[in-house]
């Protein structure tokens, strides 16, 4: 991180994944705590050359446009670019467990997960309106944070960076051809390589609801290929029966984020909060 040393003191690392790993850092200009992920790239100094030239002008495209979003559901962009490592982004650290450590503890009751549904999608909505896709909405992209007023808010991380991995396709396969983790929660356009919209991190985001309610996968297999082929032939879990509490109209609601067919799934951001408003009258 020779480029970043300069002004950012590196304390921990504070989380990996497939697109990268996440350090906690001092701003020493600013004085204050910053996330730093470094994306991963691939070994060899002509592809790493080649990925560095590639990423730096969408980097910085990507950057202008995200450092405009200050949405209280989007984690704050503070900086981001390309150093001889590789690309890295600065942001707004955010103490707190992810969602996906809470659902580890149990579903969510209906009440909180209204909050999550209405966060989530005001973040979603915030972002798609400037053309800005996440492409790998998962639990442990979603944070949950306490303000000092006792509210609880969901905030989203890692907006639009699956795609400045090095990784081919980092969403869906590894260097060896495996898949990654965010598997359970991909839409089966990014399987397909199809072009992806904002119907893909809607799918992504109705597999995190049904997570979040259940604890259990929407589409499961005893293989990654399974998974996959439950994804492509819509092999979701009986909601309803899992959670019999849940009223008609919201098991309705979130199994039509997961249709195949996008044309079939909630539109956008904007439709999908209508639509749950509806479910709770």
């Amino acid at each position: 991180m020779h480029a970043l040393s300069s002004r950012y003191q590196i304390q921990e690392v504070i989380g990996h994944g497939g697109a990268g790993t996440v350090y906690r850092a001092l701003d020493t200009q600013l004085d204050r705590p910053v996330a730093i992920k470094k994306l991963h790239t691939v070994d060899g100094a002509a592809s790493q050359s080649a990925i560095i030239q590639n990423a730096t002008a969408s980097l910085l495209r990507e950057a202008k446009a995200l450092s405009a979003i200050q949405h209280p559901n989007i984690v704050t962009l503070y900086d981001m670019g390309v150093d001889e490592e590789g690309p890295y982004v600065v942001m707004e650290y955010l103490d707190g467990q992810t969602l996906e450590e809470a659902i580890e503890r149990a579903p969510f009751p209906m009440q909180e997960f209204s909050m999550l549904a209405r966060d989530v999608l005001n973040g979603l909505k915030a972002a798609h309106s400037r053309n800005i896709l996440h492409r790998d909405m998962k639990p442990a992209n979603i944070k949950l944070v306490w303000l000092s007023t006792g509210e609880l808010k969901f905030k989203i991380l890692d907006f639009g960076l699956a795609k400045f991995s090095a990784i081919p396709s980092v969403q869906t396969m590894d260097l060896k051809g495996g898949v990654l983790g965010s598997i359970h929660f991909m839409a089966p356009e990014q399987f397909e390589r199809s072009p992806l919209d904002a119907r893909t991190d809607l799918y992504s985001t109705g597999c995190v609801f049904y997570h979040s309610l259940t604890a259990n996968y929407p589409f499961t297999g005893k293989t990654e290929p399974q998974v996959m082929m439950s994804h492509m032939y819509h092999q979701v879990g009986p909601l309803g029966e899992l959670r019999p509490d849940l009223s008609q109209p919201v098991v309705e609601w979130v199994l039509k984020f997961m249709q195949r067919d996008p044309n079939e799934r909630h539109q956008s951001a904007v439709e999908a909060l209508q639509s749950f408003e509806e479910t709770q009258r």
